[in-house]
């Protein structure tokens, strides 16, 4: 009777345990759960590190590289630095900036400037022509030797005409002038608008005449000692707009 008792507890047992029989594998650990913020799904430009905004098509990214790559000047044999543009709060500036230190000649040499002359591009070309073209021929045919140098203003300077408190601003301001007060020879000595300009029969003045009448046909401002006071030491070369269409000269 206890035997059949132990087989029928056995075999209920054995009925109920799935495992019976079988090995028993210990019990997986417990997830943890993850970390807050990374239960989302992921999508894609939020989790990953954020990304530098693109540029727009044809555009550097960086404004002040932009701002002067989108106007590379192009002057041959003309020595310069280009900069970044002049910006001010009182009008004073202009984009496509150039540093011009000296000119070259087809024969190689080179016309220098005392110290870099800041002014537009577009200006500094009317310059170099002026110089090749007008320049040194004159100083060849009235002095038999050629000009090395030019003694000029730094260009630039943010300032209204003539030095006035208010006014119109100066073409200086917009990086559309120049002043030249001398002329070095190549011998060493120097043609200075001041001293030479009161003998027009010199050679010296000769000179000075022929390239101030040169310069009136490529520049729309032209004024020397012959035009004010303000004047009588130098010659202000521009090419500001006069005029309604801009075609009104002024050579004085």
């Amino acid at each position: 009777m206890q035997a059949l008792i132990f087989l029928l507890c056995f075999s209920l047992f054995a009925a109920f345990s799935p495992a019976f029989g079988k090995e028993v594998s210990p019990p997986a650990p417990s997830s943890k759960p993850l970390a807050p913020g990374t239960q989302d799904r992921f999508v894609e430009g939020v989790d990953l590190p954020r990304k530098k905004p693109d540029a727009e098509p044809g555009k550097p990214a960086d404004p002040m590289i932009q701002r002067v790559t989108e106007q590379i000047c192009n002057l041959p044999s003309v020595t310069f630095v280009q900069r970044v543009p002049i910006e001010t709060d009182n009008g004073c500036g202009f984009e496509n900036v150039v540093a011009v230190t000296k000119v070259g000649l087809k024969s190689g040499d080179e016309i220098s400037f005392p110290g870099p002359v800041m002014i537009t591009c577009e200006f500094a070309r009317v310059v170099a022509d002026w110089i090749r073209q007008d320049v040194l021929p004159a100083a060849r045919n009235e002095l038999g030797m050629d000009v090395t140098g030019l003694l000029t203003g730094p260009g630039y300077q943010c300032r209204r005409r003539d030095n006035l408190p208010d006014g119109k601003l100066s073409e200086h301001a917009l990086g559309k002038a120049v002043d030249v007060s001398g002329f070095r020879l190549a011998n060493g000595d120097v043609i200075s608008v001041m001293k030479d300009w009161p003998e027009p029969e010199t050679a010296p003045g000769k000179f000075l005449r022929a390239v101030h009448a040169a310069a009136c046909k490529r520049f729309t401002t032209v004024l020397g000692p012959d035009a004010d006071p303000n004047h009588e030491a130098h010659f202000h070369l521009d090419t500001g707009c006069h005029g309604k269409d801009c075609t009104y000269l002024i050579c004085q």
